[in-house]
């Protein structure tokens, strides 16, 4: 019997806003060059944020200075998070009725702390799931094994007890190695659908 959904977030529950990469229209918006940005962010500092090693800030702060003289860690963040924010409606309703139908919910997500407090908060995701799961918190991300352990000694559920909800094959593939019950999201099913 199963009696939580575990759900990954980006590409399953939030998506870019117009559907296009949050960091398109950044060079016009805040003069910050995305190839630059994936070099002296991305690939510098994101390995270390996204697993709770070093705070999403101090990383901005250490790399932005060379890349815009004006935009600060705040106001990349805020461009960051609202454009990255939109929600799949359908989702979410879908969301809402198995957890009303007794259904155990949490986020299960690469995210570091920032923004998984932004997820929880700002978009009101609290109201509606009974936690968030989330690499940073945990030291380890999808697909380790590592991650899937935790979130199962986070929760309290067994492997057997869980469903799991991921666009990723490769976290879906792992999930399943641990003896989860995992679907492969391609947004072409209703969630609940899916989940039963």
């Amino acid at each position: 019997m199963k009696q939580c959904l575990m759900l990954d977030v980006d590409g399953v529950l939030v998506h870019p806003q117009n559907g296009r990469s949050w960091a398109e229209d950044m060079k016009r918006d805040l003069g910050i060059d995305p190839d630059r940005l994936a070099t002296d962010f991305f690939n510098a500092h994101w390995p270390d944020v996204i697993l709770g090693r070093k705070p999403l800030q101090d990383a901005l702060e250490t790399c932005l200075p060379a890349l815009s003289d004006e935009v600060s860690a705040e106001t990349f963040m805020t461009y960051w998070f609202e454009r990255d924010s939109a929600v799949d409606v359908a989702v979410l309703e879908d969301l809402r009725a198995l957890k009303q139908n007794g259904l155990k919910v949490y986020l299960a997500t690469n995210q570091e702390h920032q923004r998984a407090r932004y997820l929880m908060d700002a978009m009101g995701f609290a109201a509606h799931v009974d936690g968030i799961v989330y690499s940073a918190a945990l030291g380890v991300k999808k697909p380790s094994a590592a991650f899937f352990a935790q979130a199962e000694a986070r929760t309290g559920f067994s492997a057997h007890e869980i469903v799991f909800v991921d666009d990723a094959k490769a976290n879906v593939d792992a999930a399943r190695v641990r003896g989860w019950t995992a679907c492969h999201w391609s947004g072409a099913d209703r969630l609940i659908d899916l989940v039963a």
